[in-house]
């Protein structure tokens, strides 16, 4: 299960932090899932294995072994657990083996040869650790053991089975060597070559960069494991210095599910501070939603609040200008997501601004989770508003609430349901599919645990690395 959970979420780039922004969490449930892959993944190298994998020849004064393959190869089922504070152990307790080869043994003077045939059973032990290296995860092989449950030869001649106690003191290591090899090039440079490829920097159009990089070592416990991370948005071609940082993530794994993702507030409001800084949001009424036939739209509409405003421009078509004056902030709390934003509300007649009030916008909204997709609606939307200057006289704020309320709710309110409505595809799409999924916005960032099954994209990748390892 080193090599799934690695490959399906080793990609986590930014400067190291001791504050993680992305967390992914496994439970015991995930490793066993993990067994059944491995199983998977065990049976495609069964298969490449078995005449390719070779011991090597044995040469003594009294005994030689040569041309050493294995004709069969039975790893059988893994079992996966955790190891508090170290990393994953990989148990096989029942795999059986199969080498076949020629023999050689000396009789005083005399050397006679043979074919032998060797079946044992036996048991493997690998444990892996998995670091934070650079920025990226790295595993690393933390021992290995072989233990024979049995070890049956046949020389095919009778008259030298005294030479079978003589050999297996001689081959036994050879296979320790051998079966550990290819279990610590699997937990070492392969696992960490698949590393590698994952991508840590991802373009998002001609707009920002993601950057996801390793926070700090996985943490072990008894029934789970924590793999941390800093993601974030990024100018392309350049670093940005941002004026916040993630909040710590308090939470404990829910055991009963497979995985958890717990994402911060933070990375989102790193998109949002690279994509959406003041002045990239505009809008203005009329529009589709908002057409010039709706009252607000004349200054008729005025002649008893703002009797100056009418008097000026009588029966004057009105123009309403919105433009955000700082990024949209998001906040995760109590299974909603909250985004506040200020903008600046400019009143024009004929292209001339006649008002300019700041208001400081902030939109509710509900979330859900489907297969591998986060998404929401909004569910109300709220404001306060400052007059800063005025050509048509005093301006009541109250008198002019409601449509502040109209203008907003048919300019950047329904760009932000838009955008919570489509919601965001988990960096995971590609590679596993969420199901009995549990979404809950806590404060400062959104957990979201369920079980999963792979996409046909993943098992192929593994049928892939299985086939090479053996190369």
């Amino acid at each position: 299960m080193i090599v799934i959970a690695v490959f399906l979420f080793g990609a986590v780039c930014a400067a190291p932090t001791d504050q993680e922004s992305v967390r992914i969490s496994f439970s015991q449930k995930a490793l066993d899932f993990g067994e059944d892959v491995a199983f998977y993944m065990i049976d495609i190298i069964q298969k490449v294995a078995v005449g390719k994998l070779s011991l090597p020849n044995i040469n003594t004064d009294m005994f030689r072994a040569n041309n050493l393959k294995f004709a069969a190869l039975n790893l059988g089922k893994p079992e996966i657990s955790i190891v508090p504070n170290v990393g994953l152990k990989w148990k096989n307790g029942n795999a059986h083996i199969k080498v076949t080869g020629g023999w050689s043994a000396k009789t005083g003077w005399w050397w006679t040869s043979g074919s032998m045939t060797l079946d044992a059973n036996l048991a493997v032990e690998a444990t892996a650790g998995i670091t934070a290296s650079n920025g990226k995860l790295a595993t690393a092989p933390k021992g290995c053991s072989v233990h024979f449950h049995d070890f049956n030869l046949d020389l095919h001649n009778a008259f030298f089975s005294w030479v079978v106690s003589l050999f297996e003191g001689l081959i036994t290591p050879e296979i320790n060597k051998a079966v550990c090899g290819e279990v610590n090039k699997l937990l070492g440079t392969t696992v960490n070559g698949v590393i590698a490829s994952l991508p840590h920097d991802i373009p998002v159009a001609d707009i920002m960069d993601v950057e996801i990089e390793a926070d700090s070592n996985p943490a072990f416990s008894a029934n789970a494991f924590d793999i941390s991370a800093r993601v974030k948005a990024d100018s392309q071609g350049e670093d940005v210095v941002f004026p916040f940082s993630p909040e710590p993530i308090v939470s404990q794994m829910d055991t009963s599910l497979m995985a958890c993702l717990l994402v911060s507030d933070y990375t989102l409001n790193t998109a949002s501070y690279v994509a959406l800084s003041a002045g990239t949001i505009k809008e203005s009424v009329p529009n589709a939603l908002l057409d010039a036939s709706n009252p607000i739209m004349n200054t008729a509409f005025f002649k008893t609040s703002i009797p100056e405003f009418y008097t000026a421009y009588p029966d004057a078509a009105i123009t309403y200008s919105v433009v955000n004056t700082r990024y949209p902030r998001a906040e995760f709390d109590h299974d909603n997501v909250i985004l506040d934003m200020p903008v600046d509300l400019s009143v024009q007649v004929g292209g001339v601004e006649v008002a300019s009030l700041s208001v400081a916008l902030t939109v509710e909204g509900n979330m859900q989770h489907t297969n591998n997709v986060l998404s929401g609606q909004v569910t109300s939307a709220s404001h306060t508003t400052t007059i800063k200057s005025s050509k048509i006289g005093d301006i009541k704020v109250e008198e002019i609430d409601g449509v502040i309320d109209d203008i907003l709710d048919n300019t950047v309110v329904p760009k932000i349901n838009e955008v919570i409505t489509k919601g965001v595809t988990l960096p995971i799409d590609q590679y596993v599919v969420l199901n009995k999924g549990v979404l809950e916005a806590h404060d400062d960032f959104v957990r979201v645990c369920a079980d999963a099954t792979l996409t046909d994209y993943t098992l192929q990748e593994l049928k892939k690395i299985a086939e090479n390892l053996l190369n």
